[in-house]
């Protein structure tokens, strides 16, 4: 009678188990790899056999030098694409004229007049308002500061001609509001019904 010499070996099954030349299924299962972890893959095994047998702090170094380059390139990139962001916008004497909203010591009428020639209508509508407040601090109306918000002297003088002067203002002057022509006719009539409503025209519109 024949003997069966075979014998079930578990240590060896576990070790041909655990061993990945043995792993057969794998070649029939999707992989679950999507494409940047397939990608950052590949770039760590290119890194890995490009820096094999380098000491760690050349690894170290390398890696500094190469995020350093990685981001001055996005830096470039985004400038080319976007240069603005990496200006800074020079202001004028006008800008720097319009840090300060005084009321005192401008010739309104004469500035005016000037702004609407040069069809400046920003500084136009700038203008007339700071005039308007002007007129109303010399009459009592409002009591004017240089650190207040155009919004409390509507509280102060609750007139509808002031609050649509200062609703305009307020648009053109913070909002960025392209101010127009018609901006500032629509001013200068609100300043006309302000001054005829503190007694500063007569009838008719003649300033006194």
């Amino acid at each position: 009678m024949q003997t069966d010499t075979l014998t079930y070996n578990a240590q060896q099954i576990a070790a041909w188990q655990e061993s990945g030349d043995y792993d057969y299924n794998r070649e029939l299962v999707g992989s679950q790899m999507n494409l940047l972890e397939w990608i950052m893959r590949q770039i760590n095994e290119f890194i890995s056999k490009l820096f094999s047998g380098v000491s760690s702090d050349t690894k170290t170094t390398s890696y500094i030098i190469g995020g350093v380059l990685i981001f001055l390139f996005i830096v470039w990139v985004i400038y080319k694409i976007k240069p603005s962001l990496f200006r800074r916008e020079e202001k004028s004497a006008l800008d720097y004229k319009e840090l300060e909203d005084t009321i005192y010591g401008i010739d309104f009428d004469r500035q005016i007049g000037e702004a609407k020639d040069r069809r400046d209508w920003f500084e136009a509508v700038r203008l007339i308002y700071l005039d308007t407040l002007r007129l109303l601090s010399d009459r009592g109306k409002i009591e004017w500061q240089l650190w207040k918000t155009p919004i409390q002297y509507t509280y102060e003088m609750p007139d509808e001609a002031l609050r649509k002067m200062t609703q305009q203002f307020v648009r053109v002057r913070y909002g960025n509001y392209e101010a127009s022509e018609d901006s500032v006719v629509e001013m200068e009539e609100w300043q006309n019904a302000l001054k005829k409503t503190v007694g500063d025209v007569e009838e008719g519109g003649a300033h006194e």
